[in-house]
């Protein structure tokens, strides 16, 4: 039986792992300057013989839902920032003033909201296949082992509650981010 229980917990991690592998991808969706100051922290900016998260080197501020400034503490390096977060293709080209970088972002029109979503609906569906690969690879385990038809089904059974469970939270969150992406 503890080769059952290892079953099921490892079922369930992969499946809680590709639901939050999902929402890091779906929350990436831009939307506005606070969805993207994030995406914008996290770029490896070449300074100093080395790579240095943008957090590390400047301040990011948000000035509006539309334009964000960034004001790095050496201006030496400003250039080289610049060069970064185009090279990022996030989707925008930054202003360079010379001490300082300025990101205007482009107003998100109904096509591209539908383009968004279509996106998001086809990373939801990707992962409710993988969650569903999971259930089977797991079944096949169960499969597998030496024990009763009755226990294994009833194993099958609690994976297959697992993965109703997960793909109805994958299709929560998507209706949660379509719902949020289509006010705006």
């Amino acid at each position: 039986m503890d080769e059952l229980n290892d079953i099921f917990f490892s079922c369930k991690k992969d499946m809680e792992e590709i639901l939050e592998q999902l929402k890091k991808e779906i929350h990436s969706v831009r939307l506005g300057s606070k969805s993207v100051s994030p995406f914008l922290g996290k770029i490896k900016i070449k300074c100093y013989g080395t790579f240095f998260p943008l957090i590390e080197v400047a301040n990011i501020s948000i000035i509006d839902n539309m334009n964000i400034s960034i004001h790095p503490w050496d201006r030496s390096i400003i250039s080289d920032i610049d060069k970064a977060i185009i090279n990022a293709n996030l989707g925008f080209m930054p202003t360079n003033k010379g001490d300082s970088i300025h990101i205007h972002l482009p107003i998100i029109t109904e096509e591209s909201r539908k383009n968004l979503m279509k996106k998001i609906k086809l990373q939801t569906e990707h992962a409710k296949v993988l969650v569903r690969r999971i259930r089977n690879k797991n079944n096949q385990y169960i499969r597998k082992l030496k024990i009763s038809e009755d226990i294994s089904k009833t194993g099958e059974s609690r994976i297959q509650k697992m993965t109703n469970e997960y793909i109805q939270k994958i299709e929560n969150f998507f209706l949660h981010k379509e719902k949020e992406i289509l006010r705006i």
